[in-house]
């Protein structure tokens, strides 16, 4: 019997489809692990490729803007689709706190003078989707029991389209649920056990991550991606390092890493990498994996 094809739009996601899935499912990552997904646009032949699968899993809240217009272009011929945000409720904004401004002052970023010069690259705006614009921060996966919805809902469409096999769907799922509980309760506890709660990241990737280990987010190098920080920003940034005995500023593999080691250099800490999506060693796809890495790089800066 064929396997179901199923894309999913993410590493993560696409992990929750091979656990859900086993052999029966044949899974493929839409966005290679390297690319940012905010500022990815899809070939016209990628989506012709796409339009072929069986399940679509994508995450949604704004992360993958081409989605809407591609199920548009098909009409009634969609796959069936799994949407990991819908029903979440979102991180609506970057705490103004986050972005150097005082109340009565708009959360968007504009460029900064530090930043162009430090950062040495940047992406223009109309080419990276803000957070702001969107419905919220989409970064729900990296919260270990929202992603349990996530893949009851990958199990029970795995299940419309292929029934036969709904039982066996189901059985993989539960032991999926009970990792994903045992991995919360790993996070829950080393992160109880931190000396140091507060952080500073690239972007507000772990905002969902931080809220469910009561962890604080006191700076962000990019509150949108693409927008680097005003110098108000920066002196926060700055500030909160100073404030909190703050030892690691936390770059991601997606985006360049020169203003993190630019603000590194000029206040003595260090830069440790976070990675939110996945797809390179020691992790490679597996979410589990990839979990246990960010939560040891947080805790060599936090413990």
């Amino acid at each position: 019997m064929a396997k179901v094809r199923v894309v999913a739009s993410i590493v993560p996601l696409a992990d929750f489809c091979r656990q859900i899935g086993g052999d029966r499912v044949d899974v493929e990552v839409f966005i290679p692990p390297g690319a940012s997904p905010h500022s990815f646009e899809p070939s016209p032949g990628a989506l012709a490729n796409l339009a072929q699968a069986k399940v679509l899993v994508y995450n949604g809240a704004g992360l993958e803007p081409w989605v809407d217009r591609f199920l548009a272009a098909l009409g009634d011929h969609k796959p069936a689709l799994v949407e990991a945000a819908q029903g979440i409720e979102l991180i609506q904004e970057v705490p103004k706190q986050l972005a150097g401004l005082e109340v009565g002052e708009t959360g968007h970023h504009q460029s900064g003078d530090y930043g162009k010069a430090k950062q040495g690259v940047r992406e223009s705006n109309s080419q990276r989707t803000s957070h702001a614009a969107e419905v919220g921060n989409p970064h729900i996966w990296l919260d270990p029991i929202l992603v349990q919805d996530t893949c009851r809902r990958i199990a029970a469409v795995l299940a419309q389209v292929d029934p036969p096999h709904r039982t066996f769907y189901e059985a993989n799922l539960h032991h999926y649920v009970a990792e994903l509980a045992a991995l919360h309760e790993r996070i829950a506890t080393r992160t109880a056990a931190f000396r140091i709660k507060e952080y500073i990241g690239f972007h507000p990737s772990f905002s969902y991550f931080a809220r469910r280990y009561q962890l604080r987010e006191v700076g962000v190098l990019e509150a949108a991606p693409g927008r680097e920080p005003t110098p108000r920003a920066l002196a926060g940034i700055v500030q909160a390092i100073k404030c909190y005995g703050i030892r690691v500023i936390f770059s991601e593999p997606q985006f360049s890493p020169r203003l993190a080691q630019a603000i590194a250099r000029d206040t003595g800490v260090k830069v440790l990498m976070l990675d939110p999506i996945g797809g390179r060693l020691p992790y490679g796809e597996n979410y589990l994996k990839l979990m246990q890495y960010n939560l040891e790089t947080m805790a060599r800066a936090m413990e």
